[in-house]
């Protein structure tokens, strides 16, 4: 497998090229939320959608932290909602880019509550981590817990995702805390759409072997180095997922006032 990194317009470029491609089973590509179920609401330099692939499989599920600095007076969600809401628009956030999972994972969070808070994007979650630290912005929002793991100047109030993490057990999900915001972002494989069924089934086959052979090893790797937990997901579990993840991230697009750029 010969792997090529295609930089530019936040992944837009290579996802472009993979959905041209010809779709005989030669050319797949790593996917995630931001890349191909945000990404086409807020950039112009998209020239796919959902519907341009063919979905293989999911191995890693990524997590969205909320943070705030251990000196600041909010203990819980509670405290910080309570605070924002009481100081209309007096404290802001911050996250990776404009239209990404951890910007619309907030900004629903925010509509739920009635909080109105302001945007401060960076260019990566280690970015905005030390912007909180800087005391540039009150609220940090991560994909992955990043330098903010274990870290006692900074204090996780919660995960986006559907149970508690394994590497922060102690940090409770929104779920749990009573709002309805789950988004484990999904790490995937696809294929330009077309695949012909023997070859897509031979594909399939081919991650199944490597899973159950090399499962527990890759297991470790993955979660050491990329922060996701590893996970053996279809591709229909995969496709159904970000479908339905599209529904309101559009509805929420409107809402965010998000235009392509």
């Amino acid at each position: 497998v010969v792997v090529v990194n295609v930089p530019g317009a936040g992944g837009a470029l290579g996802a472009n090229r993979a959905a041209r491609a010809k779709p005989d089973g030669y050319t797949l590509m790593s996917g995630y939320d931001s890349l191909l179920v945000a990404l086409p609401f807020v950039q112009k330099t998209v020239e796919y959608s959902l519907d341009s692939f063919d979905y293989l499989m999911g191995y890693g599920l990524g997590a969205l932290y909320f943070s705030v600095r251990s000196e600041s007076p909010y203990n819980s969600m509670a405290d910080l909602i309570r605070a924002a809401k009481a100081k209309e628009g007096a404290l802001n956030y911050g996250s990776y880019g404009v239209g990404v999972i951890t910007h619309f994972a907030a900004e629903r969070l925010w509509q739920q509550t009635g909080v109105k808070m302001a945007y401060v994007p960076y260019k990566s979650s280690p970015e905005t981590v030390f912007a909180l630290l800087g005391g540039h912005i009150d609220v940090a929002v991560t994909a992955g817990a990043g330098p903010a793991a274990n870290n006692p100047k900074i204090r996780i109030l919660a995960v986006a995702s559907e149970k508690r993490r394994p590497e922060q057990p102690n940090v409770p999900t929104l779920k749990e805390l009573g709002y309805d915001v789950t988004l484990d972002f999904i790490a995937g494989v696809v294929a330009p759409k077309g695949l012909p069924p023997e070859v897509r089934q031979a594909l399939i086959t081919a991650f199944q072997k490597a899973h159950d052979k090399y499962g527990a090893e890759l297991k470790l790797g993955i979660e050491a180095k990329a922060d996701v937990v590893y996970t053996s997901m279809s591709g229909e579990q995969v496709r159904a997922t970000w479908f339905d993840r599209q529904a309101w991230f559009k509805d929420l697009a409107s809402k965010m006032k998000l235009d392509p750029q």
